[in-house]
């Protein structure tokens, strides 16, 4: 074990996984379908050279989550396990339907060299839904229980490590850990993405889900990460309300509702206040109106028909910005893409960034899935979204700082 410490943590390349025992924080929560399968693979796909890397290790396991307790997607990791089986080919892959029981701890007593065990889905326990300190995750149930059966620990899921659960920060506390293939280098895309010199930088924001967008908005203009944010899909109706342009009815498909929504606004208010001027909005709007009809935001209709994209002048001034940019990064798609006749917008500002010179990321969710399934060649799509937004906020993210503190904490 090395500690060529380019990040402040360790990667895969300073330990020698020869005979160890490794356990693999990864991050298979995908789109599913009503029979509980995943619709699409990418975040599921990406671990092949992670795994691959590991054949010489003794006993190879991977744990994840899917969903949230409580929630209709919160389903047993079968069919991913499948899927990984697929796409690991030559490597044989076990499923368990246990995580912390009797069969889970027989299922990797039983583990072979060269296969990988998935066991059950981590958001089935009650704490692993949880955010805690990583010396409380330490204590749970999970860590405690499934530590012993390990010598490394590798964090492999960068799209929860801004989340601090005892499956992502709590085993560090306890075990050598490291970096996965996939997390080192969604750290290096992100760190690429905002050095210092990538300006004018560009971030496209969309999506439905304001309160995510809002924190992007206001924490990148004040700390002045970004020259100029573009923001589509239903998230733009509330900037534009507040500029008085769109009636409040247009604001119907932005997640947040009533009391939430206010506060949103209110926000806004006092961002536009300061930052209008570095925020760009649509000047047309694609509606529902016997078909694909764009019109400009002014129009009355807007009241009545729900935007579903950006129109065509939007996606040329947009994609202008974009081609004059050093570095874009963009979260969130641009209209009601599950509709092909609204998904135009989002296809453009992804051609935009292919098109351009600069330094492009894709954070993941929907519009990662889609420039995944397009093929769309930029410099890195990622597999995380609120990990890409609490980056692009400037926070801290746990599960890579909790790795920081474990390469001192158990030195070469």
């Amino acid at each position: 074990m090395s500690n060529n410490l380019t990040n402040g943590f360790r990667t895969m390349r300073d330990i020698d996984f020869k005979g160890k025992r490794v356990l693999v924080r990864c991050d298979f929560n995908s789109p599913l379908n009503a029979n509980g399968e995943p619709i699409e693979f990418m975040r599921i796909r990406v671990y092949k050279p992670t795994f691959a890397a590991l054949k010489d290790a003794a006993k190879v396991v991977a744990i994840s989550h899917q969903g949230r307790k409580g929630q209709e997607d919160c389903v047993s990791l079968r069919h991913h396990a499948h899927i990984l089986a697929q796409t690991l080919e030559t490597q044989k892959v076990v499923f368990c339907e246990d995580l912390i029981g009797p069969k889970a701890l027989k299922a990797i007593d039983d583990l072979k060299q060269g296969e990988v065990l998935v066991l059950e889905n981590t958001r089935f326990l009650d704490e692993d839904n949880e955010n805690m300190e990583p010396k409380k995750g330490a204590q749970t149930t999970l860590v405690k229980t499934l530590a012993p059966k390990f010598d490394v620990f590798i964090n492999d899921a960068f799209s929860v490590s801004h989340r601090s659960q005892p499956s992502v920060t709590g085993f560090p506390v306890v075990l050598p850990s490291c970096a996965g293939m996939v997390l080192e280098k969604e750290m290096d895309a992100m760190y690429r993405a905002v050095e210092k010199g990538r300006r004018p930088s560009v971030y496209v924001v969309g999506g439905s889900k304001l309160k995510e967008v809002v924190k992007v908005v206001e924490n990148t203009l004040r700390m002045n990460t970004v020259d100029k944010i573009l923001v589509g899909g239903a998230v733009a109706h509330a900037f534009l309300y507040v500029r008085g342009l769109v009636p409040k009815e247009a604001c119907a498909a932005i997640s947040e509702k009533g009391e939430e929504l206010d506060k949103l606004i209110e926000k806004i208010k006092k961002i536009e206040a300061v930052f209008k001027d570095r925020i760009e909005l649509p000047i047309d709007i694609a509606i529902s109106y016997g078909g694909r009809e764009e019109v400009l935001v002014t129009d009355k209709r807007l009241g009545k028909y729900p935007p579903m994209d950006i129109g065509s002048r939007t996606i040329s001034v947009y994609t202008d910005e974009i081609l004059r940019a050093r570095a874009v990064l963009s979260k969130g798609p641009m209209g009601m893409y599950e509709n092909p006749a609204f998904l135009k917008g989002t296809v453009r500002i992804l051609s935009a960034m292919e098109r351009s010179k600069a330094y492009s990321l894709i954070g993941g969710g929907h519009m990662g899935n889609i420039a995944f399934d397009l093929g769309t060649a930029v410099d890195h799509i990622s597999t995380a979204g609120g990990a890409v937004l609490a980056f692009m906020s400037g926070e801290e993210l746990p599960g890579i700082e909790i790795l920081k503190e474990n390469a001192k904490k158990f030195p070469s």
